[in-house]
């Protein structure tokens, strides 16, 4: 099995300390994507090329103009064969996350185990 993102919804979950929030969807999501706050207010999936600093992860799949529970910080089962301890960036292709840098290097979190990813976003380098 090759690094990716958890497609299943019902095994996308947040883990005990996450925080969460809800967000109003501007675009067709799927649990499990990393989403970004733009600005019109709502959230859409996240895109290195594009990205703010206001990165989460879907737990649930959704709609525009839908509401779902996103995790904004801490532990969400979301990952598929990650190597632990690495780094998670958003990647260039909407909403996926990747264990190498995309276009600006934009960091989510870490992965904590092959399917816990830790959300703790942080810019290291926009230029």
């Amino acid at each position: 099995m090759a690094f990716g993102r958890q497609t299943t919804e019902r095994l996308v979950r947040k883990l005990n300390g996450a925080t969460t929030r809800r967000a109003t969807l501007g675009t067709t999501v799927e649990a499990g994507e990393l989403v970004t706050l733009q600005s019109d207010g709502y959230w859409d999936p996240t895109n290195a090329s594009t990205a703010q600093l206001t990165v989460a992860i879907a737990l649930q799949d959704g709609l525009v103009g839908d509401e779902i529970d996103i995790v904004t910080a801490g532990p969400v089962n979301c990952l598929e064969d990650a190597t632990p301890g690495s780094l998670i960036y958003a990647s260039d292709t909407p909403g996926e996350p990747s264990e190498s840098v995309g276009t600006k290097d934009l960091k989510v979190g870490y992965a904590e185990s092959a399917t816990v990813l830790y959300v703790q976003p942080q810019i290291i380098d926009w230029s």
